[in-house]
């Protein structure tokens, strides 16, 4: 018996292959294209395609080929977006090789939410080039200047003091802030591991 989320990753590839087909070679996919990309017989191909079909993701006609909906279109950018970010966090971030940065993300890619997806993007805003204008503006406390910030990304071991995701400080110095009321020195260490965005 396939399992549920083995279904919806083989699913994803699909839509993902052919979204490149499409914008890489400006042109349908074919059978053949799919067949040779994802490394299945092309009667498999052609089952998946029916199935596709029918669920509203892609127009298909047998011996021409196949487009995405717009419905298979928003999936496939979503599943090429969450590539992008995590090669991004496995390569230039972590320094992973990038086969193997590849390899992970093909996986990840299918089982994670948008907001892992996003905390990633915080996490990476400095290190990557992935879009044209970066949404995210995140500093390291080490480097705040004085000002209201809310965390970002922090160590989980520091909840104790009152520094976690979402919550709104204070820089007031060089490695010291104010949150909750209580006034902290962060060490150098932690500081590098804490990410703020600014609050206007």
């Amino acid at each position: 018996m396939v399992d549920v989320k083995d279904k919806k990753k083989r699913m994803e590839d699909y839509l993902e292959a052919i979204y490149n087909i499409q914008k890489s070679e400006r042109r349908v996919a074919r059978t053949t294209d799919l067949a040779r990309v994802l490394e299945v017989r092309p009667s498999s191909v052609t089952e998946m395609l029916l199935k596709l079909s029918d669920m509203g993701y892609v127009e298909y006609t047998p011996y021409r080929g196949v487009i995405l909906t717009k419905k298979g279109e928003e999936v496939a950018v979503r599943i090429r977006r969450y590539h992008k970010i995590f090669e991004a966090f496995f390569y230039s971030f972590l320094g992973v090789d990038r086969s193997e940065a590849h390899r992970l993300s093909c996986e990840i890619e299918h089982h994670v939410s948008e907001d892992v997806a996003l905390k990633i993007c915080t996490l990476i805003a400095n290190e990557c080039n992935l879009c044209d204008v970066c949404e995210f503006k995140v500093f390291k406390l080490s480097y705040a200047e004085p000002g209201t910030y809310r965390v970002i990304v922090s160590p989980v071991s520091l909840r104790d003091i009152g520094i976690e995701p979402g919550v709104v400080l204070k820089v007031t110095g060089q490695l010291k802030i104010e949150v909750n009321g209580n006034v902290l020195s962060i060490s150098e260490k932690y500081a590098s591991l804490i990410l703020l965005e600014r609050v206007e």
